[in-house]
């Protein structure tokens, strides 16, 4: 399980059945803007559609916390599509 690597996220497929780890460390500021991120990229995933059985993990690196959802939104796209999600919805 090796990580997928873009520019403000990585992600790998997790070891549990299904859902969304959102690893958000410290260093990437406030709390308030850690829940603001964390807010951001539950809402990314909703709107994914993401497939209830297979778990996802995402590690934000530290230039998310400053970005658009835009910009969340389409990185996180691209990266689902390396790691081989086929039921990504644009």
């Amino acid at each position: 399980m090796s990580w997928t690597k873009g520019q403000l996220l990585w992600v790998r497929t997790g070891r549990e059945p299904g859902g969304v780890i959102l690893v958000l460390r410290k260093r990437l500021g406030k709390a308030f803007l850690r829940n603001r991120l964390k807010r951001r990229l539950r809402h990314v995933c909703r709107e994914l559609n993401l497939p209830a059985t297979e778990s996802l993990v995402v590690l934000a690196q530290q230039q998310a916390a400053s970005c658009s959802f835009q910009r969340l939104r389409v990185e996180m796209t691209q990266l689902l599509a390396g790691l081989g999600q086929s039921k990504v919805l644009h």
